[in-house]
Parts: C-alpha cells; sequence; structure tokens
C-alpha cells in the first residue's frame, strides 16, 4: 500500500514554475544521461564504473528518475512493490560483491542532482511549494536507501553462509586427506593455493566474556583477514583448525594477532607449512606442537617447529626418554634442588633473575647449583650440562606420572 506523506499543506500535483514539479525530470531526454555521468565521476568504485556497472547504473538511474516523478506528482510514496526492481538490482550487486558503501553514495548523489533539477523550476513566492518538494524526495530516498540496503545485506548474508558451509566443507575435505580436497577448491569459487600453513589454535577462556560472544568476534576478525587470502577455518569456542593459502612469511603472525585482539587474551597458536595434498599429516603435527607448548606452559605465541625442535624429539618414546626421566629423581629428595634448577634454566642461566624469582641470596643459588652437580654429576654452569638438564625438565614435565 503505497503511503501519503505529511506536509505542511497538500501535495498533490505539486507544481513549480507554472508546471508539474516532474517537469524536468520527465521532459529532459539527457535527465538521465546526467545523472549516470555525475554518479559515475564521484565514485572511484570500479564495479560501477566498468561496463556492466555503467548499464547496472543507467537502468537503476531511470527507476529512480521514474519514482521521482511520479512521487512529485502523486504526493504519495511508492509501495513496496514498486521498489522491486531496486531490491533485484541490490541482490546482484551483493553476489558480485560490490562494496555497499558506494553504492549509497551513489544514490545520494543521484537525488543531489535530481532535486536541483527540480528545484531549479521554482520561482520567487514558491518556498512552500519547494519545501513539500523537497521533503517527498527526502522521503523517497529513505525508502530507496532502506529497500536497497536490507536486499543488499540479506543476499550478502545468505552468499557468505553458502561460501561458509563450501569453504567448511574443503577444509574437512583437506584435512581428513580426501584426494579431492585440493580440487575443491574451483569448484566452490576459492582461489587454488599452491601451499597452505595450517594453523592450530587455542583460545583459552576469557575471565569476562561469554565464549560464544568471544567465538563470534574471533570469527568476524577471522573475516576481515584477507592478505594474502581469506583463510579457511574450522573453529569452536575452544579453538580449531586454520589454512592460510599461500602465506607470506608473517601471515601467521599476523593473524594471531588480529585474533588476540579480537578474543581479548594473547591465544596459543602452532603453525606447519604443507602441500595440499599434505594437510592432514601438517595439521596432526601442527596439534602435537600446540599441545607440546601447553603441556610445558610455555606463554601464548606462535610455536614452529624450529622453535620446539628440542621439546619435539623429547617428547618421543624410547630409551633416551626414559634416561632423562630419571635423571632428576636424586634432586627430588632434597627440598629446593629442583625449584632453584628450573628456575636457572628458565630464566636462561641468570643467576641474580633466579634468586629474585626464588626469593632468596645469589650465593644460595651458587651453593644449590653445585649440591645439584655432586648428586646428578652434571654441572649445570656449563653449556653442556646446562642443556642436558634442560632437556631433563623437559622430559620430567612432559611425564604423565608427575602431572597426575
Amino acid at each position: 500500500m503505497a503511503t501519503t506523506v505529511a506536509s505542511p499543506r497538500s501535495v498533490e500535483a505539486l507544481s513549480l514554475g507554472g508546471r508539474p514539479a516532474s517537469h524536468n525530470l520527465r521532459s529532459a531526454r539527457d535527465t538521465t544521461s546526467r545523472l549516470v555521468e555525475h554518479v559515475l565521476t564521484t565514485t572511484e568504485c570500479r564495479d560501477l564504473t566498468d561496463d556492466a556497472g555503467r548499464s547496472a547504473v543507467a537502468d537503476i538511474t531511470e527507476s529512480c528518475v521514474a519514482l521521482a516523478a511520479d512521487v512529485l506528482d502523486s504526493g504519495r510514496q511508492p509501495s513496496s512493490s514498486d521498489l522491486a526492481r531496486l531490491r533485484h538490482s541490490a541482490t546482484k550487486w551483493a553476489r558480485r560483491g560490490v562494496p555497499l558503501a558506494p553504492i549509497q553514495h551513489a544514490f545520494h548523489e543521484g537525488f543531489s542532482v535530481g532535486l536541483r533539477m527540480v528545484a531549479g523550476r521554482a520561482v520567487d513566492g514558491e518556498h512552500a511549494a519547494l519545501v513539500d518538494g523537497a521533503v517527498l524526495m527526502f522521503g523517497l530516498l529513505d525508502l530507496v536507501s532502506e529497500a536497497v540496503s536490507s536486499a543488499y545485506l540479506d543476499e550478502y548474508r545468505a552468499v557468505s553462509s553458502q561460501n561458509h558451509d563450501l569453504a567448511h566443507q574443503m577444509v574437512t575435505a583437506l584435512l581428513a586427506g580426501d584426494p579431492d580436497g585440493a580440487g575443491m577448491a574451483e569448484r566452490v569459487g576459492i582461489e587454488p593455493a599452491s601451499g597452505y600453513e595450517v594453523v592450530a589454535v587455542h583460545f583459552p577462556p576469557h575471565p569476562n566474556r561469554d565464549a560464544e560472544l568471544s567465538l563470534q568476534r574471533i570469527h568476524t576478525a577471522l573475516t576481515d583477514f584477507t592478505a594474502p587470502a581469506p583463510p579457511l577455518a574450522i573453529l569452536g569456542v575452544s579453538g580449531g583448525t586454520i589454512l592460510i593459502p599461500d602465506p607470506t612469511a608473517t601471515s601467521v603472525e599476523e593473524l594471531v594477532t588480529v585474533l588476540s585482539s579480537a578474543a581479548g587474551q594473547q591465544i596459543s597458536a602452532s603453525a606447519v607449512m604443507c602441500l595440499p595434498e599434505r594437510v592432514r599429516d601438517a595439521a596432526d603435527n601442527a596439534y602435537e606442537l600446540l599441545r607440546l607448548a601447553q603441556r610445558l606452559n610455555y606463554q601464548p605465541a606462535v610455536y614452529r617447529i624450529a622453535d620446539l625442535a628440542l621439546e619435539f624429539q623429547i617428547a618421543r618414546p624410547g630409551v633416551g626418554q626414559r634416561h632423562l626421566q630419571r635423571l632428576l629423581d636424586p634432586l627430588r629428595r632434597i627440598p629446593d634442588l629442583l625449584p632453584t634448577l628450573e628456575a636457572f634454566v628458565y630464566t636462561e642461566a641468570n643467576r641474580k633473575k633466579a634468586a629474585k624469582q626464588l626469593v632468596v641470596h645469589p650465593n644460595t643459588v651458587d651453593y644449590r647449583l653445585k649440591r645439584i652437580e655432586q648428586i646428578t654429576g652434571i654441572d649445570p654452569m656449563k653449556s653442556s650440562g646446562l642443556r642436558s638438564l634442560h632437556a631433563a625438565l623437559i622430559a620430567d614435565h612432559l611425564d604423565p606420572k608427575r602431572s597426575a
């Protein structure tokens, strides 16, 4: 049903300068072309200025000119069905990925020129009629903007949901080792990648935020991260897997920084580079690295095999691991020796820092380190001894019996 716009007086058959206010819109042959040229010269959006975009702008401009003329003649705004053509165009723009902001700007530019064309016919004493015409034009712009924006956003959400489902299927196939997984990219409209960085991420519970809200913000941040290409992800409230197509050397660190900001706290991640057909193996390695960093209580960061090579090797079951795990047993019988060794190792052999952490005098640290050498036969003050004891501490932390 058409809507009547309230105005100071009746606006039926609105006239300016002795003719219908719509005269310049209906009679001038070049009205549409003038508006189109103005719109195209005031936008830098290539999606609107290429051949396809120019044709669409001309078509929409013609519709808007007709709607504006009808409104000025009748004093009534168009019905929902009258705006169907505009909504249809908006859905096509959304599917093509044309940004909404330049579309809205184009409509406002077109209406501003149209209003000047209408106002140009006014003569002295027609102030009230001129105001009525402006009210009608602004009312039409409001309806058109709402119709176009809502249709665009509805279609954008539908397309995004569909693309998300397709991307989800692709990630699932790659992680499952499906031989056809890499070939799905072209079928779902995703640019094929020559390689992926597989990123395993962990989201710790946020103390002051609902988990679903944090995940929503993380998804939004992930969607906005498009360099060098949009990542593909399967995420839950506690973490998940992200594939970065053809990454740069800093892509993972940049992405984790963005996601940490969205999560409101630092998150842990591990990354492994691979070919498309090796995604499943890379994901297994990435999750092993992430679990390793978590079991060792390492600070949130991005970990690669180069960062955890020693820990990764020590975690392999075998004679060497069992030997390292038993190496520290004698130290458990004497209080303070094992905590002192840990402080010394994790402060990178800095006596003063270790003493400060333990709240003792540096000489006390020296005495305890000497006792450790006497008991184990390994001198922690030597680089070779420190490496051996560091490896023993790692093995000790990875021993399920110690953490039980």
